[in-house]
This record gives C-alpha cells, structure tokens and sequence, in this order.
C-alpha cells in the first residue's frame, strides 16, 4: 500500500527543501560511459547512474564552506537542532503513517536495567501493527572525534532519508559509553553525566541514545559475551524492544559513505527487497551478482535453482509457512512481503568456512559439534525488521547465541523469516583482467554443486592464498574505499595524472559514481 505524496519538509537553512537551492543536491551529465560495475547493478536495483562532485554531494551540508567560493548560504550548524526538524517533519506528513507512528524522543530516557520492569521482557511479535517508519540506527561510541567529514556525512543521512522522505526514516546516534565511571541506568543525574562525557557534537544531541554493556548483560545475561566484536546486534535489538514503533532498524557505521543520494538509495534497496521472492533467498546471497554474465536478476535467480525455515530444535517458526511445494512455486512466494533482514554484502556457510575466526563460536544448541546451519555475511550492516529483531531478543535471553555478522540472517532463517540480498553496485580499485574475475567469481552458479556460492567474505585477510588480491568499494575492510574518497575530496590523481577508478574527470572536477562506500577510514 502506497503512503501517499510525501509533504515538503524543513531543512537546516530554516525552508523547505522543495524551494532551497541551496539544499539541492548537484547530479553532472557527463558525457564519459558510465562504469560497469564489477558485481551488482544500478538498473537492476533501481539506482540512479549519478555522477557527483564533492560540491554537489555535500555541499548542502558544509563541504567548502569556509572558502570564499561557497555560493550557498553558510550554516550556523550549532543552532540545526535535527531531532526537532525530524520530528516537525514527521508531523508534517502525519497522516501517510498509522496510528502506531510517533514522534521519536530521547527524553525520558527509556533505557533501563532489565530489573526495573519498566517494559515487558518479551515482546511478541504479532503485538505490533506497521508503522511504515525505518530508524536508522547509527553506531558511534563515548569521544568519538566527530570530524568535519563524519557531520557532512551525518547532515546528508538526515536530510535525505529522513527530511525527503517525508519521515519514513529517523536517524538516530547510538552511543557506547565504554568508560566504567558511570552508570547511566543508576538516576538522570548519571545519564547527563555519561551524555556530556560522550562529547556529542550540539546540533546531534536530539538525537543521540546512550548504552553500554552492563546494560546488555542485565538483560542477556545467558549470553555470556556482550562485547561489540562478538555481539554487534544486541543494541540493536535492545533498542527495538524499547522503540518498537518503527517496522525495520537499519544499522548503519560511522566509516560508510553514500556517493549519491542516501535516501533515494535506500528506498532503492527497500524495494528491491520486497520485490524478491523468498525463494532460494539464501543461496543467492551466497553469489555475487555479475553484470558481465547475466543480464537481469530474473537471469541470475534462474541460475541458482530449500524451501520454508530450516529446522533448529530451538527456534519455533514464526514466519508464514509456504504456500505450496517448492517445485510448484514459480519464484512467487514472498514477493511484495518486506524482507526481514537485508545484508548488504556476500554471505557463506560458516560450517564450511576455513577463514572466518568466528565460525566456531556457536552456544546454546544442541545440533552438534558443527552447530545449526548458519550463515555469515559481514559487515554488520544490515536491515532487520521488528518481528525478527523482537524474536532474537527473547532467543539470546535464553542463551542462544551465535556471532554478530551471522545472528541476523540465521535467525531468519530459522524463525522462516525473509531473507534479502539486493545487488548493490560496486567496483574493484581497478578494471580487473579475467584472472582476477575467476578469483572473484568462481565460476558462479554454474559451477556450484549444492546450489551455493564458493565465495568467502573474508576475503583481504593478508594470509590467504590464492584470495582475490583487488580492493573492493564496499568491503568488511580494507583502506582503498577511504583512500578514493578523500581522493576525490581532494581532488587527487594517480601518479600518471589521471583519476582513481572508477572517478573521472571533466573540465578540471572529479566525480564519483553512485555508491555505497565501505570502509571509509579517518582523515
């Protein structure tokens, strides 16, 4: 079901966005081809081929605005307050919602210890109606050194998911307090202190929740390990219990960039997600998408040919069960249902994995040395919906517990719920020779023999053999992602003169494809 028109909204210079040039975001028609991406597709996604340069990507939101250049009315940044202009948006655009839509407020405080009884332990998943509101959960930790690069990216995150979207987003700062010396959840004179303590930039202060890990412990205290490395979700999840009125939570990391419009990207991504059916969902995640071979993902869902949730003893269902057999069903099932978990990069079996160091760390089952079937796909970040989220809550509070880049998509899997894998474009550092592509590949679904993929998203560890050697422009790690966009920024060229792939130059100007960039290393 359609929202409805989405309402003009207010930006940071104080109009609304529809009538401020100065908030407009800059796409250059260029006449060079575009770049073929070396995995995933723009039009396949639904993505714009924009071309941007650093001023028309972040000019809106100070980039250049200390030169004398700068033709946009300059900021007083300090004095944007964006929980008020979200949430003056979102009332602006009240009626595209459902009743279950709210505000979003981080005052009072709704984190608490588990014994405080102020929420019900458990939620069940059917005692929610949708919302249509996505929070964007965004990841940063007590003095975090918010540099001018970070609040550009934060500023257009928040304008254009949120503020153009007419609300169907809310950005939110979730904020590690590490530091011993406080206790946040004892009264609010602690919380102000651990808040002024974190250094949270003014203008984001509306918008920022704090959390550390005693307070994961009070509530998953079964899961032994609340540490981010190993339970990279467990905010996420704890945050959903308590702000259940969004239907899915985007966790997103202060080192990622988006290179063309952040919203329009998104809705892309969401659409996508719903468009695909549930079908085989697993075993395409396990395959790179590659635009050299197929021409649509029609071609490429052909290609990969289990049905309904795989069974573990302790995780009952809660997904619909399949409508019809699976040799009945045409690749139908699913479509136009939101997916339950988005993963934004390759997933692999963790029982078959040689390279993941995590891949033993499986607690709390009864399946074996081997553990349950679970699949891994790092970064952490990904989509979850509120059913899903709500469920892995109450199973870690019984103990089960797997580690973060795989807690997601396993538990969908188990739960029956959906799971999606959009073909996001990305590029190698370089136009790769066949040799390369192989390495990458592996022959693709052709060569499968159990209807998954060879690849390994652990890739790039500096001792594997034989590993793809390229970078990669959205990765679990690696420099290259931040080297090319401070190149870009900088407008910086390679030693024989000319642009970083895949950047290219016009009249003097470099410009950037449209991407999602990851890791984006400090400057």
């Amino acid at each position: 079901m359609s929202l409805g028109p989405r309402v003009p909204c207010y930006g940071p210079r104080g109009q609304l966005l529809s009538n401020s040039s100065d908030d407009v975001l800059t796409s250059a028609h260029l006449s060079q081809k575009y770049p073929v991406p070396f995995a995933g597709s723009h039009e396949e996604l639904g993505l714009e081929k924009s071309w941007m340069s650093p001023d028309g990507r972040y000019g809106p939101y100070g980039f250049g605005e200390e030169d004398k250049s700068y033709s946009r009315t300059v900021v007083d940044w300090d004095t944007v307050d964006w929980g008020l202009l979200q949430n003056d948006c979102f009332a602006l655009n009240a009626h595209r919602f459902t009743s279950e839509a709210t505000k979003f407020l981080n005052n009072p405080v709704r984190f608490a210890w588990k014994s405080a009884g102020t929420v019900p332990e458990d939620h069940q998943w059917t005692d929610f109606s949708g919302s249509r509101r996505t929070a964007i959960i965004l990841r940063a930790y007590d003095g975090y050194d918010y540099k001018k690069r970070d609040m550009q990216h934060i500023r257009s995150l928040i304008v254009e998911a949120s503020l153009r979207t007419g609300g169907e987003y809310v950005v939110v700062l979730l904020v590690h307090i590490r530091s011993e010396e406080f206790n946040p959840w004892n009264s609010p004179e602690e919380y102000a202190r651990a808040f002024e303590h974190a250094k949270i930039p003014k203008e984001l202060q509306s918008i920022a929740v704090l959390w550390n890990e005693p307070l994961l412990e009070s509530w998953y205290p079964e899961t032994l390990e609340h540490r981010t490395f190993w339970q990279a979700f467990q905010p996420l999840q704890l945050f959903s219990h308590y702000y259940p009125e969004f239907d899915h939570y985007w966790q997103f990391e202060m080192d990622m960039r988006f290179t063309g419009d952040a919203g329009a990207y998104l809705d892309a991504v969401d659409l996508w997600s719903r468009k695909e059916p549930r079908k085989q969902a697993m075993e395409r995640s396990t395959f790179f998408y590659d635009p050299t071979v197929f021409n649509t993902t029609d071609e490429f869902r052909a290609a990969v040919d289990e049905w309904g949730p795989v069974r573990v003893r302790e995780v009952s269902p809660i997904g619909p069960r399949p409508p019809t057999t699976d040799e009945e069903d045409n690749f139908e099932w699913g479509v136009g249902e939101d997916a339950d978990v988005i993963v934004t990069s390759l997933c692999a079996d963790a029982r078959k994995s040689t390279t993941w160091i995590f891949r033993g760390w499986v607690y709390g089952f009864r399946a074996g040395k081997q553990g349950p079937p679970r699949y891994f796909c790092p970064p952490a970040i990904q989509r979850g919906s509120r059913a899903l989220l709500h469920a892995v809550h109450t199973l870690q509070r019984r103990g089960l517990r797997i580690a973060s880049e795989a807690t997601l998509p396993s538990f969908a899997l188990w739960l029956g719920l959906k799971i999606s894998a959009p073909p996001l474009p990305w590029y190698l550092n370089d136009v790769p020779d066949d040799e390369e592509r192989v390495r990458w590949m592996l022959g693709g679904p052709k060569a499968s023999d159990d209807g998954f993929g060879k690849g390994d998203p652990q890739w790039g560890q500096p001792d594997m053999i034989n590993s793809p050697q390229m970078s990669s422009t959205f990765w679990w790690a690696g420099g290259w992602p931040g080297e090319l966009f401070e190149g870009w920024l900088q407008g910086k060229k390679t030693q024989d003169g000319k642009p970083m792939y895949p950047l290219t130059e016009s009249e003097g100007q470099l410009y950037m494809p449209n991407l999602l960039l990851h890791p984006v290393k400090r400057e």
